[in-house]
């Protein structure tokens, strides 16, 4: 696959991103988010994003919002997003929950009426960096995605969540779908004509296949857990929908303007038990968990996030991979948008 380097895309990406209304410091933010997840390989979350507002500006998007904080108390805050940029909302989300986190030991931060966000992990990197612990709900009110237990009609999006904390040995940032599949994740099956290792999509007549084109054809997927415990990704997928009713979004509804939601939740672990005993502790738990014995085939027992963390700093060293069509897309942007091309390294 074409390699490009890892300042070269975040630069190109900031220079679209201005294009298409950004400031240049909001810009550059987004860019380096985007460019991160492109480079630990969730290339269905990262650069993407650009291609995506590419076609929302002017519509779905108003590049010219700015968030606002609607509603505020010590530990909690209400964003409208405004229809702006969602990573633009996410970062005073951020910086709101963190000061609060702070002061409070625990804060919330509800966002509603924004875009897509793309891949979560990456926003909370810095969070934990910082020493702090951070979970991140979001919501799309229109996507028609993945089924209630016992249902055949989609009545949810994918809901992903993110969840990640310090420990001694580095950043644990787990980032996942409540449904079986995130969509872009469906979507790069779909394009390879990959089937899934089970029947986890169904039809319209309520049939299930392992084929993941049937969404595309007004089908459905099952939730996390499926096929044997759907229930488990089901009732987390109804929480996000629940945080999401909560910050005056709308919960799963067609009839409703196509927006995002997200929830963000942001703990200080030294305002409970203390950082000396969390650090200690989660030392200990670490090196506990590294040691089981393992399966056949199975060279290291990681934690979430190390693959992440190993892949970006490989690629930050090395280049980031792209997709050849993801490429050509982003440099048809850049030509209309009157940005010089992306040129990989080989």
């Amino acid at each position: 696959m074409p390699t490009v380097a890892f300042d070269e895309l975040t630069d190109f990406l900031a220079a679209v991103l201005e294009k298409l209304g950004a400031s240049a410091d909001d810009a550059r933010y987004m860019a380096r988010t985007a460019a991160t997840t492109e480079a630990a390989g969730v290339s269905t979350h990262g650069a993407v994003l650009v291609a995506a507002y590419d076609g929302q500006v002017g519509k779905g998007i108003d590049p010219s919002a700015r968030p606002a904080v609607v509603s505020e108390r010590p530990g909690t805050a209400l964003i409208d997003a405004s229809r702006g940029f969602a990573p633009m909302a996410m970062r005073m989300a951020i910086k709101l929950a963190t000061a609060k986190a702070r002061a409070n030991g625990v804060a919330m931060v509800g966002v509603r009426n924004t875009c897509w966000l793309g891949g979560l992990g990456a926003y909370l990197l810095p969070v934990v960096e910082d020493g702090l612990m951070a979970m991140l709900w979001a919501q799309s009110s229109q996507c028609k995605d993945s089924v209630p237990v016992g249902g055949i009609d989609a009545r949810f999006s994918t809901n992903p969540v993110a969840l990640a904390f310090p420990t001694p040995s580095g950043p644990v940032v787990a980032d996942f779908s409540t449904a079986i599949f995130s969509m872009g994740k469906v979507n790069l099956m779909a394009r390879r004509g990959a089937k899934a290792a089970a029947p986890v999509f169904f039809d319209t007549t309520g049939r299930l296949s392992d084929d993941p084109a049937t969404m595309s054809d007004g089908g459905a997927m099952l939730m996390a857990g499926a096929p044997l415990n759907e229930h488990k990704g089901y009732a987390l997928s109804l929480w996000c929908e629940a945080l999401t009713v909560m910050g005056g979004g709308s919960a799963n509804n067609p009839d409703a303007e196509q927006r995002q939601s997200f929830n963000l939740t942001v703990i200080d672990p030294t305002a409970f038990a203390g950082a000396d005993y969390y650090r200690q502790e989660m030392e200990r738990f670490v090196a506990h968990v590294k040691s089981s014995r393992r399966r056949p085939g199975v060279d290291e027992i990681r934690l979430p996030g190390e693959r992440f963390l190993a892949q970006v700093a490989q690629a930050r060293a090395e280049g980031v991979q792209l997709r050849p069509d993801l490429l050509d897309k982003l440099n048809e942007i850049a030509g209309r948008r009157g940005v010089a091309p992306l040129k990989p390294l080989r």
